[in-house]
């Protein structure tokens, strides 16, 4: 069966993001991360590479990742079109017991919306 993602909105997001009740996860490839000039406020770096590293355990995999709260909404996103490392991400922690979503259109979608940004430490350095 194929995986069908749970997807939350831009505006929910940023509702929930602003509420303080989300953990966001910022999925960006490291290799284009001096391209993407921003990202959504907070947003804790997340390495693709060991989330589509289909080797690796879920539950390693969310051993690997920074420390996440099952109180709060987890939100991932992606900067490239098809959002395969956040999908598989989302789906990595939800199977977890996390209340995980992916973040539809990924961040074009949080940045076309107009919603705050913040400089990448890549940009920034």
């Amino acid at each position: 069966m194929a995986f069908v993602p749970y997807w939350i909105d831009a505006a929910t997001a940023r509702r929930t993001i602003e509420a303080g009740q989300a953990i966001v996860l910022d999925v960006t490839s490291p290799f284009i991360e001096n391209a993407v000039r921003g990202k959504i406020p907070g947003a804790l770096r997340v390495s693709p590479r060991a989330i589509l590293d289909r080797n690796l355990h879920a539950a390693n995999l969310v051993n690997d990742l920074p420390e996440l709260s099952r109180d709060k909404t987890i939100i991932a996103y992606c900067t490239c079109a098809d959002e395969e490392a956040s999908a598989r991400l989302t789906r990595v922690l939800r199977s977890q017991g996390y209340d995980a979503w992916l973040l539809e259109g990924g961040l074009p979608a949080w940045r076309a919306a107009g919603y705050p940004m913040e400089l990448n430490q890549a940009v920034a350095a």
